[in-house]
């Protein structure tokens, strides 16, 4: 297992002292509120499309169209730095649970190849056709392809951190606190980077997708929510939420950081950034306005080197 290391603060110090993204990129994000729709989704991508770049390591590769399972919809792409024995990590996307495509990533996928992880972002089923646990089973079925397959790719089988955001980060959590749906390779999942993601339902969500994926039950919202499951596992988490988030959207990070400070006693690490919106760290990661990433790479490496 190797990693390309550097010589970042610690998560800790970083996140006590992010400044946002250059002012003329915090204006431009702002001026979107604190909302989240398909039109800001684009509006964010715009602003930083000339900043990122899917540029590969020079023994780089990308697999592209990998099945892991039969529905048309679980594919994935692979990013492999060269090498083997990279640690690896699953990217699962947002979209709202009905929507969602991992080609829109794949500057992310090449920034942790560069940064020498083995980077793996899937697609899953999607509501309406495919409702509650369909993503969380799909997110467990990519662990276990990553642990069966990986090393194939240069990776280390036994060292994966799984990273979801928005819709992805509720699956994530889903497929890893719910002991119904966790993967088989359990064991093999250091640690997971959630970000702004939903962990708890409830009766008064009733926004359209919301009931296409998780149905119009409320007495069913308890059981089918990550933060009901949280004291099932004690994985290392990496916490994270953006100022203009939508409220709905931040609350969710902080229903899971609460159930987390109950379940080990103590605050789990959780990294608020100024400046960004909903999707904005992401699209934003490897670029001069990046203050998520050195957290993420810092969390990683630690984890991934993290005797078991």
């Amino acid at each position: 297992m190797t990693a390309t290391t550097g010589s970042s603060p610690s998560p800790h110090g970083r996140s006590a002292g992010l400044r946002g993204p250059a002012p003329e990129v915090a204006v431009r994000i702002a001026a979107l509120g604190a909302a989240f729709d398909r039109d800001i989704l684009l509006a964010t991508r715009e602003i930083f499309a000339a900043k990122t770049s899917t540029e590969m390591p020079p023994d780089g590769r990308v697999a592209a169209d990998v099945a892991y399972g039969p529905d048309p919809r679980q594919k994935l792409d692979v990013y492999a730095p060269g090498g083997s024995g990279r640690p690896i990590v699953i990217f699962v996307p947002g979209g709202g649970f009905v929507g969602g495509d991992r080609r829109g990533y794949q500057a992310l996928g090449a920034y942790f190849a560069r940064n020498g992880f083995l980077a793996i972002i899937p697609d899953y089923r999607l509501a309406p056709a495919h409702t509650w646990p369909a993503g969380a089973e799909d997110v467990a079925r990519v662990v276990d392809w990553a642990a069966d397959q990986g090393a194939s790719h240069g990776g280390d089988p036994g060292v994966i951190v799984v990273f979801g955001q928005s819709a992805g980060a509720t699956h994530a959590a889903s497929a890893l606190f719910d002991e119904t749906l966790r993967p088989a390779n359990i064991a093999a999942v250091r640690g997971a980077v959630l970000m702004n993601g939903i962990h708890q339902i409830t009766a008064e969500d009733r926004a359209p997708n919301i009931l296409q994926y998780f149905g119009e039950d409320p007495s069913l919202y308890g059981q089918r929510s990550p933060v009901t499951h949280a004291g099932a596992s004690r994985l290392p988490l990496l916490l994270m939420l953006a100022e203009f988030d939508p409220a709905s959207l931040a609350t969710g990070t902080l229903d899971l950081a609460r159930a987390v400070t109950l379940r080990d006693g103590r605050c789990p690490q959780l990294v608020w950034l100024p400046g960004h919106n909903h999707v904005s760290p992401v699209f934003a990661l490897g670029t001069e306005d990046d203050e998520a990433g050195p957290i993420i790479l810092d969390f990683m490496r630690q984890v991934s080197d993290a005797p078991r």
